[in-house]
């Protein structure tokens, strides 16, 4: 593990720390358009908002903006959106290379999370694609389980 490498953690850890030390205040501000969501699609929201915690947090940050031009931004990002099944793939087996989100590229691997039930890849991309003022509307278990026949590459 180089310095730049260690500094980099060291700092991701930082910045989780402080921006987790008073809670989230994300549990109180749902977003308008989860309204429009069944009652099980907006479980699959609140599961997802802990899963996203758990998982994705330290990466992508609460507010879902990334990290600089480190980490791409899951909050109006156009690569998500325009394949929010799609994603599903990059949630399970993770992905290496570049990648271009809002017209800037990134190309730091994205890890695998091999354990992630198709439920809970669908939890996950319920949130993040209707957070944010991401307005996805619901993903379906079907979707994910079609995307994930297929890993990425």
């Amino acid at each position: 593990m180089n310095r730049y490498t260690l500094c980099l953690g060291l700092i991701i850890l930082l910045v989780t720390g402080l921006t987790s030390c008073g809670g989230s205040s994300e549990k109180a501000n749902i977003p308008n358009n989860v309204s429009a969501l069944s009652n099980k699609e907006r479980q699959y929201f609140t599961n997802g908002q802990q899963l996203y915690q758990t998982l994705c947090v330290s990466c992508h940050m609460v507010s879902g903006e990334g990290l600089g031009k480190l980490i791409p931004p899951l909050k109006n990002s156009d690569y998500l959106l325009a394949n929010v099944p799609g994603a599903a793939r990059i949630i399970k087996y993770g992905m290496k290379g570049p990648m271009m989100v809002n017209k800037v590229e990134y190309n730091q691997p994205m890890p695998a999370n091999p354990r992630l039930t198709n439920l809970e890849i669908v939890e996950l991309l319920t949130y993040i694609s209707n957070n944010w003022g991401n307005e996805h509307g619901a993903v379906t278990l079907a979707e994910v389980a079609e995307n994930l026949k297929e890993k990425a590459d």
